[in-house]
C-alpha cells in the first residue's frame, strides 16, 4: 500500500492536503508533517493546505487559499478522517484522485486508495511510517509537527493505541530533529482566564443520567466565556472523565455552522456504533458526530445508557 500511495503522489503535479474540520493536534500535525516532508522532497510540485482553523494550530503555518478549480487538478490527501460528514467542505468531490490516511474505525466509500490502521495511536504514527517506508526525508519542521500529533492523540503515550511501533515512530522523529522540550512547551501554553472559568462552568453544571455524564453548551454560554466551538467540545471533553458511577461522558456543543457537535467517550465499553448511528465515527472508546440543531439529545443519552447496560 505504501508503494501505491507513493506512486500516486509521483503522478500528480498538484497535491492538496486536508483533514477533518475542528482539527485537533493529530489532524494539524499530520497535515503539516506530511506537507513539510513532501514539499522538501518534491520541489517541482505545488502542495497546498486546506481546512478550517482553530487554536490547536500552534505550528505557525496558516492554511492556503484553495479554490474548487485547484481541486479539479489535484491529488487530494485526506488525513485523520474517513467520513465525508467530517470534512471541512465539499470540494473533495472535485478532486482528480483521493488518498485517505486514517486511524479511525470507519470504512470510506469515496476513495479507492485508503490506508486505515485503526489500532494505531494516531494518524501521525501512520504518516511517519509511510514517510520512512518510502524513503522520504523528514525535515525538522515535519518531525516536530508529527511528534506533537502523536503526543496529542496518545495523551503522552498513555492511551490504549500506544504500542512498540508508536515508540519506534517517535524515536525516528526525534532522530529527524524533533525538539521534544520545545514541542511540549508549545502544547502547554497558559490558558486565558475565561478559558479557565469556562472549565469551571462545566464542572459546576454537568448532569448525570444513569451511567452517562453530559453537558449541553449553547452559543450563549460560549459567548459569555468567549470560547471557540472547538475548545468547548474537543478541548474540554476530558473535564467529565473519572466521575464515580459513570461509564461514559458526552459534551454537546452548538457550533458556529449551526450544527451540534457531540463528543462521545467511554471508560471500557465500545460506543462507536452509537456514534455511527448519528453519522459519526472514530474509535471504540472515543468518537464524535454532528447533529442538526434542535436534535433531542435525551434520545442519544437514553440509547447510550441502553448500550452500556
Amino acid at each position: 500500500m505504501h508503494k501505491k500511495i507513493y506512486n500516486e503522489i509521483l503522478s500528480h503535479n498538484k497535491i492538496i492536503i486536508i483533514r477533518h474540520k475542528s482539527p485537533d493536534y493529530d489532524a494539524y500535525g499530520s497535515q503539516l508533517g506530511l506537507y513539510y516532508a513532501l514539499k522538501n522532497t518534491f520541489l517541482d510540485k505545488t502542495i497546498l493546505l486546506d481546512g478550517d482553523e482553530n487554536n490547536h494550530n500552534i505550528f505557525n503555518k496558516k492554511m492556503d487559499f484553495v479554490t474548487k478549480e485547484d481541486y479539479q487538478e489535484s491529488l487530494l490527501i485526506i488525513l485523520d478522517t474517513s467520513s465525508e460528514n467530517n470534512l471541512p467542505n465539499d470540494n473533495y468531490k472535485y478532486a482528480k484522485s483521493i488518498i485517505i490516511l486514517d486511524h479511525h474505525n470507519n470504512t470510506p466509500s469515496f476513495s479507492k486508495l485508503a490506508l486505515i490502521k485503526k489500532d494505531y495511536s494516531s494518524t501521525a504514527e501512520l504518516v511517519t511510517e509511510f514517510l520512512l517506508a518510502s524513503n522520504i526525508k523528514i525535515p525538522k519542521e515535519a518531525a516536530d509537527a508529527l511528534y506533537i500529533a502523536i503526543i496529542g492523540d496518545s495523551n503522552r503515550f498513555l492511551y490504549k493505541g500506544t504500542t512498540t511501533n508508536t515508540f519506534l515512530m517517535a524515536s525516528a522523529l526525534i532522530k529527524s530533529g524533533a525538539d521534544i522540550q520545545k514541542d511540549y512547551a508549545l502544547m502547554q501554553k497558559d490558558e486565558k482566564i475565561l478559558d479557565k472559568r469556562f472549565r469551571g462552568y462545566i464542572l459546576n453544571n454537568f448532569n448525570i443520567k444513569d451511567k452517562v455524564a453530559y453537558i449541553y453548551i449553547d452559543k450563549n454560554i460560549r459567548s459569555i466565556y468567549n470560547v471557540s466551538d472547538c475548545f468547548a467540545s474537543r478541548g474540554c471533553i476530558n473535564m467529565l472523565s473519572g466521575i464515580e458511577g459513570t461509564e461514559a461522558y458526552l459534551i454537546f456543543t452548538e457550533m458556529d455552522d449551526n450544527t451540534i457537535s457531540v463528543e462521545f467517550r467511554s471508560k471500557r465499553i465500545s460506543i462507536l456504533e452509537t456514534a455511527k448511528e448519528y453519522g459519526g465515527g472514530g474509535h471504540d472508546l472515543a468518537c464524535g458526530a454532528r447533529l442538526p440543531l434542535g436534535t433531542d439529545i435525551n434520545l442519544i443519552i437514553d440509547k447510550l445508557n441502553e448500550k452500556l447496560r
